[in-house]
């Protein structure tokens, strides 16, 4: 019983590799087919073409019946017999055809390879493509596009941190004016006897103006570029109130002042020189700013900042011993911004050399108009030329209430400032 089992499902194999045989054969004739077909297409598409003189197709004859094959000049008769060879380059279309099917690869499909694998066909070549002005000499060079990075880089920006910690004083007119008591001495004193004049003081005061001053810049753009780009405009337009903004940290800092000026910090300062000591030029920079915190103290000011460029920080901060130990932090664990427990600003506005400590309480940024940033087509001819004009501007100006509680301190003794 088991042996008919084993029988019976040979045969079935048997007949279903013999179907799946026929099958291989139809898909290999259909395939023969289309390529007969394809290369008469290519035969008939290319360039072979019946030789009829004008004679015969006006008199009705049956004209030469012989045959060009425009890709290779051949001249054949009817029957395909070679009349003429032509001189020129052969088509290798039937060539790639029939070395594909007369291929041992594509032979054992027809015996039942499930594929006929790689068909290498000889004497093909194609030049090699390479980047323009990248390949060797023969190749063909090809134009590739590059990709763009989006956003525009090499913009730096140093923090304004000075504008968060100096107060601001709005303001509604094109000046301010403010008073200072000079030279005030007190000289309170007792009534030691009844009936006896009391002690006098008298208060000077000086009325001091401050200007607004504006800050601005602009430049222009086209219509079509900001609509092609709008990423460019936002970009214009954050480089505009940037420029004024640092504009502003510097004049704060160190504005000579003069018609439509600002008159900075370091022309409206006092200039401090350290006392009770014998040899002032023995002191330290980090010693120098102490005393001028302590000066602050005993004249009734609250030292809350200092101001440094970031090199005479960085000369202090890297201060050693005479054991070699850094003094304040070390490269690992940077000091705090802070010395004499104010805290230190740094900003490359101020000149090397100075440092300022001051009372911010005494000081005031007056804030006319906060940075605006605005766009216009009626320029000048920007209407007709298609362009934009955008603006950046603000107007402010510096209120410094008591010169004495903002010091300029020399914090090497007698090096020179250096501009920043």
């Amino acid at each position: 019983m088991s042996n008919e089992i084993v029988l019976k499902a040979l045969e079935d194999h048997a007949k279903a590799m013999e179907g799946f045989r026929s099958g291989i054969q139809s898909d290999i004739s259909g395939i023969q087919e289309q390529m007969k077909n394809l290369s008469h297409e290519v035969d008939k598409k290319l360039g072979v073409r019946k030789n009829l003189s004008a004679l015969d197709v006006l008199g009705g004859g049956r004209g030469s019946m012989t045959f060009e094959n425009v890709l290779t000049g051949d001249i054949t008769d009817e029957a395909g017999n070679l009349i003429k060879r032509g001189t020129m380059e052969r088509s290798t279309t039937k060539g790639f055809i029939g070395e594909f099917s007369g291929s041992e690869q594509f032979k054992s499909l027809a015996n039942g390879a499930p594929s006929t694998g790689r068909v290498q066909v000889e004497g093909v070549t194609l030049k090699a493509l390479t980047n323009t002005g990248q390949g060797v000499a023969g190749t063909t060079g090809f134009d590739v596009q590059p990709q763009r990075a989006e956003g525009v880089y090499n913009d730096p920006r140093r923090p304004l941190t000075l504008l968060d910690v100096i107060p601001s004083l709005p303001v509604d007119s094109s000046s301010f004016e403010y008073m200072q008591l000079q030279n005030y001495v007190n000289t309170a004193a007792f009534q030691t006897e009844e009936g006896q004049q009391k002690a006098e003081s008298n208060f000077e005061m000086t009325p001091e103006t401050a200007n607004i001053a504006t800050v601005a810049h602009w430049t222009k753009a086209s219509v079509q570029v900001l609509s092609d780009a709008p990423a460019l405009g936002q970009k214009l337009m954050s480089l505009l109130e940037y420029g004024v903004l640092a504009k502003l940290e510097s004049e704060i800092v160190a504005g000579a002042g003069g018609k439509g000026r600002i008159k900075g910090l370091v022309e409206q300062g006092m200039d401090f020189v350290p006392s009770g000591v014998a040899d002032p030029s023995t002191l330290t920079p980090t010693d120098r700013i102490g005393a001028a915190v302590v000066n602050l103290q005993a004249n009734g000011w609250k030292p809350g900042l200092i101001i440094m460029n970031p090199v005479d920080w960085q000369l202090i901060s890297s201060q050693k011993g005479t054991d070699g130990q850094y003094v304040l932090g070390s490269p690992r664990d940077p000091s705090p911004l802070t010395l004499w427990n104010v805290p230190v600003v740094l900003t490359p506005s101020l000149a090397r050399n100075i440092s300022i400590v001051m009372d911010p309480a005494q000081a005031a940024i007056l804030d006319r108009e906060q940075p605006s940033l605005l766009a216009s087509r009626e320029d000048g001819q920007n209407f007709t030329t298609n362009m934009v004009t955008l603006l950046g501007e603000l107007r402010a100006g510096l209120a410094v209430f008591a010169p004495g509680a903002v010091l300029i301190v020399d914090v090497n003794g007698d090096a020179e400032p250096v501009a920043p």
